[in-house]
């Protein structure tokens, strides 16, 4: 007669865990003496949060103990579907199932989601995108396994993202789930999970909060800040290069001054397609922006797009704005403080910043004219 494999939760089984160290819950199948197979949980614990295979002692005690009993009956569901079409159910079956159930992947959702990535064609600028949320969704240790993959958990995950940076902005959440859903829409077309959580999680797109470009002060503050710190002087001699030149992170990262720039009647101009959307631009390298190029002898040094708002908010401490300087705020001055604020025509300013259309410039002339109203109360109120 076939037998059932014996099935039973494990904690720690490499002797990690302690009272400030995590160990691992395993799901461990036991084939015969000699064959056994652990499968991960997804579910970490400090040593006293463990007791006669239970969960205890954690805020989540009773889901953590729910989830380690359904993964239990799903492994022991595969073992009778085994012994069902009259197979024994060794290692290497069971391995079997478990790859026709849940993919060449097992039960890990991130690695699943790295393949599929490798196989979309995606531009380098939205691979970064996606393998920046893949490695934020491996942070938050909320969604590792397909069957993590839950409406409650991707509820639990948005709150994360909130609560992690305060300073994120509804579009920005957005994104994060907006990149994430394709694979979780795949792991439904290929029978790994039977439905969405986004079936029953909306994400709201959102609007972006009117962003505050530096001023005149601020800007030239920026420009004369004397700096001892290296990593800190080469973020911001790329946000002043930005600034004058309106580049975003994307196009500045893959800048080639030798393949890039164009000389016209003694001037030289960027003449190039922007990164994320395909859409030509020309622009001038303004005075500032080429002292920034001279510098480091035409080759702009390299920041990844996380250190490089990191080591701004730096900046901007020490200049003493309220304002958030990031990588965003440089093309924002640019396109106002520098263009619109000398009075250069928006169609000029749409062409250089390499909008899609006129119409997106022309948030840009909104955010300066409510400037203006500001300080034309202010005199207001003072003349």
């Amino acid at each position: 007669m076939l037998k059932l494999p014996k099935v039973r939760a494990v904690f720690d089984r490499k002797k990690k865990a302690s009272a400030t160290t995590t160990g691992v819950v395993e799901i461990e199948i036991i084939f015969n003496r000699t064959q056994r197979k652990t499968l991960s949980s997804g579910i970490e614990l400090y040593s006293n949060q463990w007791e006669d295979g239970l969960v205890i002692r954690h805020a989540e005690s009773k889901k953590l103990n729910r989830k380690i009993t359904d993964l239990i009956k799903n492994y022991e569901g595969i073992a009778r579907s085994i012994i069902q079409d009259g197979k024994e159910v060794t290692y290497q079956t069971f391995s079997s199932a478990l790859d026709r159930k849940s993919g060449k992947f097992g039960t890990d959702f991130i690695e699943f989601c790295y393949y599929v990535m490798e196989r979309r064609g995606l531009r380098a600028s939205t691979l970064r995108a996606h393998k920046h949320t893949l490695e934020t969704l491996r942070e938050s240790r909320i969604i590792r396994t397909f069957d993590d993959l839950t409406s409650e958990n991707i509820k639990r995950f948005d709150l994360w993202l909130r609560q992690q940076d305060p300073s994120r902005e509804q579009p920005t959440l957005y994104n994060y789930h907006k990149r994430l859903r394709p694979y979780v829409n795949e792991a439904v077309e290929l029978g790994i999970i039977e439905e969405s959580p986004y079936a029953k999680f909306k994400a709201e797109r959102g609007k972006n909060k009117p962003k505050n470009a530096l001023n005149d002060e601020e800007l030239a503050a920026v420009r004369t800040l004397e700096l001892r710190d290296e990593g800190l002087s080469k973020a911001r001699d790329l946000f002043i290069f930005c600034c004058y030149t309106g580049l975003a992170y994307a196009d500045m990262d893959v800048f080639d001054f030798s393949k890039d720039v164009v000389m016209v009647h003694g001037h030289y101009y960027i003449d190039k397609k922007r990164v994320k959307t395909g859409t030509k631009y020309y622009t001038p390298i303004l005075p500032p922006a080429m002292a920034i190029l001279e510098r480091y002898d035409y080759q702009l040094p390299r920041i990844t797009q996380q250190a490089y708002n990191r080591l701004l908010k730096c900046i901007g401490s020490l200049i003493k704005t309220k304002k958030n300087l990031s990588s965003h705020i440089a093309r924002y001055t640019f396109a106002t403080t520098v263009l619109l604020g000398h009075e250069v025509p928006i169609e000029s300013v749409s062409k250089m910043m390499g909008h899609t259309s006129i119409q997106i410039t022309q948030v840009y002339a909104k955010i300066l004219n409510s400037s203006i109203e500001k300080q034309a109360e202010r005199l207001a109120n003072i003349l």
